[in-house]
């Protein structure tokens, strides 16, 4: 039977489900490792045992998610290697190696600290041990997220190596290996500072969205005040990564004016390069007019500060990405901004005593934007990874040369993607079940504490 696409778009398409799939199961661990952190300080600071429930509740999902998420990682690991091996050859013999070395560090602190965490915090003492205890936890979480990102501005930025000498050898031969250069590429602290603020405001608002939609459902006095809190904490959280994701995305967008031009052609659809470039809301291009665009003159310059923008006519049109990626960043960017407004508005009338929390449409307009955080931050990963294309490496390696054409792996692929179909829901399902797997009455009293995973 023949294959219906092509094997190098399959290839493409299947990597980007299953990280698309992935980043989820990753967003609620860290959303999950930072609440287990603020709440044990809260409850270091307060003694209110509502917020060592909710820490003693949060465990369980997290512990979920640390295992399938481990499990998702090692499918993304395998299917570099299968997928795309003449990257994975490029990535062994420079620096970005070590990369996942590192990563690898990252790992075994947080696995390590999640089992003292789990099962032997009762051995220390004093009031702030079960914090300081989370807190190598959320460091590991948030450091296996900071190096995968690093991989990701390396290709965007390479460095560490003599390109031209790769390029003429045909992708053969790499020299001039600088093994510590692709740790701080011109893009990583653009990347690694944005998806420091994106990936925990996603996980953030789906443990939010959860909370404020079961405070609205439980009749219970005890159940409302322990959901309200864990609510409140994830708001108030959420708001400050919002702002982050904000400012970070103005610098992301300098970051590829800098040093990505044709990638930021695209997103903008500037046809021409200039220095009185109108802000170009969807559309699209007709030969080399654009179409059906809203378009606010001379706003994209003022934006940049009057600098002259570059335009996709200065690039040969078999360098240019898929077009489509300046209707994804205006819908991300309008939704974005629309979701930081909804937060703000919300928390304010949470301070000014309006309980928007008793108010079903409020907590039903939070799940909404529950989801729309989702797909923002979805749609971000699409415009990044799409918008480097026909590359791997940005002007280094292309795609079509990175990945395997083997037609064997087509049918594996298609399971994959029905596997990842079904777990990430399942695996949503599963840890809402164990969330509230004892008794409010056993999570208050801290009975049986340590004695299993269900702690």
């Amino acid at each position: 039977m023949s294959i219906p696409v092509s094997i190098v778009d399959f290839d493409r398409f299947l990597f980007a489900f299953t990280i698309a799939s992935h980043i989820l199961l990753v967003s609620m661990s860290i959303g999950l490792a930072l609440m287990i952190c603020f709440v044990e300080f809260l409850f270091a600071r307060t003694k209110d045992r509502y917020y060592a429930a909710l820490a003693r509740r949060f465990v369980r999902p997290f512990v979920v998610s640390f295992g399938i998420g481990t499990a998702s990682g090692i499918v993304m690991a395998v299917e570099l290697v299968n997928l795309f091996p003449t990257f994975m050859t490029l990535v062994s013999k420079t620096g970005v190696i070590s990369i996942f070395y590192v990563e690898i560090f990252a790992f075994f602190l947080e696995t390590i600290f999640l089992v003292v965490y789990v099962y032997y915090a009762s051995s220390f003492r004093g009031r702030y041990t079960r914090f300081l205890l989370s807190l190598p936890i959320v460091v590991g979480t948030l450091l296996s997220a900071v190096l995968i990102v690093m991989v990701n501005a390396w290709m965007n930025t390479p460095n560490g190596f003599d390109i031209s000498t790769y390029i003429a050898s045909n992708y053969t031969t790499v020299t001039g290996v600088q093994p510590w250069a692709p740790f701080l590429t011109t893009s990583t602290g653009y990347e690694v500072f944005h998806v420091l603020a994106t990936v925990p405001l996603t996980g953030l608002m789906l443990i939010g969205g959860f909370l404020g939609y079961k405070y609205s459902k439980s009749k219970k006095p005890e159940e409302k005040t322990l959901f309200l809190k864990g609510f409140q904490v994830s708001v108030a959280a959420s708001l400050a990564f919002v702002v982050l994701s904000i400012v970070s995305g103005i610098l992301q967008i300098e970051n590829l004016y800098l040093f990505q031009p044709l990638k930021f052609a695209a997103i903008e659809l500037n046809m021409n390069p200039g220095t009185n470039q109108p802000e170009i809301l969807f559309g699209w291009l007709n030969g080399t007019t654009v179409v059906d665009a809203i378009q606010i003159p001379g706003l994209q310059s003022v934006l940049a500060g009057g600098a002259s923008l570059p335009g996709l006519s200065q690039y040969p049109q078999s360098d240019w990405p898929p077009l489509i990626i300046h209707d994804f960043f205006d819908t991300m960017v309008i939704l974005g901004v629309l979701l930081g407004l909804f937060l703000l508005g919300f928390a304010g009338l949470w301070v000014i005593q309006r309980k928007p929390y008793d108010h079903r449409f409020f907590v039903y307009l939070f799940l909404v934007f529950t989801g729309i955080t989702a797909l923002v931050m979805e749609l971000g990963w699409v415009v990044d990874e799409l918008g480097r294309q026909p590359w791997v490496v940005y002007n280094v390696l292309p795609t079509s040369v990175a990945a395997n054409t083997n037609t064997d792996l087509f049918y594996p692929g298609l399971v994959i993607i029905a596997a990842y179909i079904f777990l990430v829901p399942f695996t949503f399902w599963f840890m809402a079940r164990v969330f509230r797997k004892r008794s409010l009455e056993e999570d208050l009293a801290g009975s049986g504490e340590g004695a299993d995973v269900n702690y």
